[in-house]
């Protein structure tokens, strides 16, 4: 931080005013949230930057200030609204003790995501539906698909090595296999509200598991 700036957020905070810093934090924030409604009213495709930075109320340098694109906004909606929390979920599978059950606390928190992020869930959709048409996008759907396989698959090989249970199909498979019931699962409760859906997801997880143990004769006869 130069002198300056210093000497700028001290005049800002004597004003009551915000920051510098905590100013971008805030116009970043409101640019999110403008975002999932423009986006949800108009759809990804059509969208546009200064839809959005109407609906914010800000300027577009202060859009381009915080992202190159409406592509980069978006992606870091899915980053922090929908792949930080799922990632949360992961880390109960890596460090949870090893006589500690977690299917169904993982269970409800993809509940919890589903309920909170509704609408988002709803853009990604769309998002995978341009993907494949479009191999710009889709190499970076693919990076972002590939990098939460990557943590689970991690996730998975540290709860087993743990628990003492053998993975007998690979890491990266159970890995792949589970997001894609993740996001099947998803796609249901967002037209389905039968209540059993998202807890479905534990159930499932906790079958999988039961089976790795029986296949490696561990199970409790």
């Amino acid at each position: 931080m130069t002198i300056e700036t210093a000497k700028r957020n001290r005049r800002r905070r004597r004003a009551g005013r915000p920051s510098a810093a905590e100013g971008d934090r805030d116009s970043r924030t409101q640019l999110l949230d403008a975002a999932v409604g423009v986006f949800a009213e108009r759809g990804f495709r059509t969208a546009t930057v200064a839809q959005i930075v109407d609906a914010a109320a800000l300027s577009k340098g202060t859009f381009y200030w915080n992202f190159s694109s409406k592509e980069d906004l978006f992606l870091t909606l899915l980053e922090e609204r929908i792949d930080k929390p799922a990632r949360a979920l992961m880390e109960i599978t890596r460090n949870a003790p090893a006589d500690q059950p977690t299917s169904s606390e993982i269970g409800d928190g993809l509940a919890r995501l589903l309920e909170e992020q509704r609408e988002i869930l709803l853009l990604l959709h769309e998002y995978w539906a341009a993907a494949a048409r479009d191999t710009r996008l889709a190499s970076r759907y693919r990076g972002r698909q590939r990098a939460l396989r990557e943590v689970l698959a991690e996730a998975l090989t540290a709860r087993h090595a743990r628990t003492g249970v053998p993975l007998s199909v690979p890491a990266q498979s159970l890995a792949t296999a589970f997001i894609a019931l993740a996001g099947g699962l998803a796609s249901e409760a967002l037209i389905d509200d039968a209540p059993a859906i998202p807890g479905l997801f534990g159930e499932i997880l906790s079958l999988v598991y039961d089976g790795l143990e029986a296949r490696a004769g561990l199970a409790d006869t």
